[in-house]
Formats: C-alpha cells, sequence, structure tokens
C-alpha cells in the first residue's frame, strides 16, 4: 500500500511539472500574460486519493515550478518579482502552493463522508480563489515597492488586475468543468484498492 502510495503520488508531481512547465512556455511566447494554472485539477485528484499531505507535496511541486520560471527568466510576471524582491517571491509562491495543496485535501475530507462530488466540486471551487487570492496580494505588493522605487504605476500595471481576474475565471470554470471527471477518476481508484 505504501508503495503505491508513493507510487501514486510521484505520478501526480509528473504531471504537476509536466502541465505548469506547459503554462509557462505558453507565458513565454505570448509575453504580458499571467500564466493560467492547469496543475488545479491534479492538485485535487492526488489531495483526494492520497491526503491533505499529498496535495501540499503536489502544490509544492507546481510552487517550484514557478519559482523556477521566475528565477530563469521563463515567465516574465515570476522574472519581474523574483528581481524585486527574491524572499518575497520565494516565501509567496512556495507558500501559495502548499495552501492550494491544503486547501483541496481539507476541503475533499471533510465534504467527502456526505458525497464524493460534494467534495470535489468544494474544492474545485475554492483553491482558484486561494491560488488567485495569494497571488493578487503577493503580486500587489509587488507593484507597491516598484511604486515606491520611483517606477511609477503603468496602465500594464493596472492591466494586471483585468488579467489576473480573467485567468482567476478561466481557472474556476475549468476546475468546474473537470468536477465530474475527477470525480470518476477517484472513484475508479478507490475501487481498484478494494
Amino acid at each position: 500500500m505504501q508503495t503505491r502510495q508513493t507510487t501514486g503520488i510521484a505520478i501526480m508531481v509528473a504531471i504537476v511539472i509536466v502541465l505548469q512547465v506547459f503554462a509557462t512556455a505558453i507565458n513565454f511566447v505570448t509575453p504580458g500574460t499571467i500564466p493560467i494554472v492547469l496543475v488545479l485539477p491534479p492538485i485535487i485528484i492526488g489531495a483526494a486519493m492520497f491526503g491533505v499531505k499529498a496535495g501540499m507535496i503536489l502544490g509544492f511541486c507546481f510552487g517550484l515550478v514557478v519559482l523556477g520560471s521566475g528565477i530563469f527568466g521563463f515567465a516574465p510576471t515570476s522574472a519581474m518579482m523574483w528581481s524585486v524582491s527574491p524572499v518575497i517571491m520565494t516565501v509567496g509562491t512556495l507558500g501559495r502552493g502548499l495552501a492550494v495543496g491544503f486547501t483541496a485535501g481539507i476541503l475533499y475530507n471533510l465534504l467527502k463522508k456526505k458525497s464524493t462530488y460534494l467534495g470535489v466540486i468544494s474544492a474545485a471551487i475554492a483553491v482558484p480563489f486561494v491560488n488567485t487570492g495569494i497571488f493578487t496580494i503577493v503580486f500587489f505588493l509587488f507593484l507597491e515597492v516598484l511604486a515606491e522605487e520611483g517606477a511609477g504605476r503603468t496602465i500594464l500595471q493596472y492591466a494586471s488586475g483585468f488579467i489576473i481576474a480573467v485567468n482567476f475565471l478561466i481557472e474556476l470554470i475549468f476546475n468546474i468543468v473537470l468536477a465530474s471527471a475527477i470525480v470518476r477518476i477517484i472513484e475508479v481508484v478507490k475501487k481498484r484498492r478494494q
């Protein structure tokens, strides 16, 4: 059972890394945007199948990929944040990933006894709020630092709020649409375990 769980988490980690690298690559080709987070459904699946700790591991891996994309300049927004404050970027990014995984696992565990679907849909709705909420707080902290340094505010900085809102809506709709598929995956895995 332990080997099966470790293997399952490892597979989910690989999926999270590949999806986030893919989202970063799209963002690299289309500068001026903020990458849409495609890894929320796999984090929900991992947290539901393997528990809160697994969700946090998956969220942490998501944060590592985002952090690496900023450090190496593959994601313009993350690179800007890294250049302004590596500490805030690191804590904010890794903390966001951990919070996403924790939220997915806790909500699913609290509600799965009533219904697997209720647990999944609750996590699917809450996780984009956590992800976007923490990202927005951290992002606007950077804008304040830039404004204090005399960079001022540009239309692009104000447009960032709009871009973040659009990303949030896409992530939320994506999660809700995939909720039924997530439930089906969880049910198939549960049957195989029995």
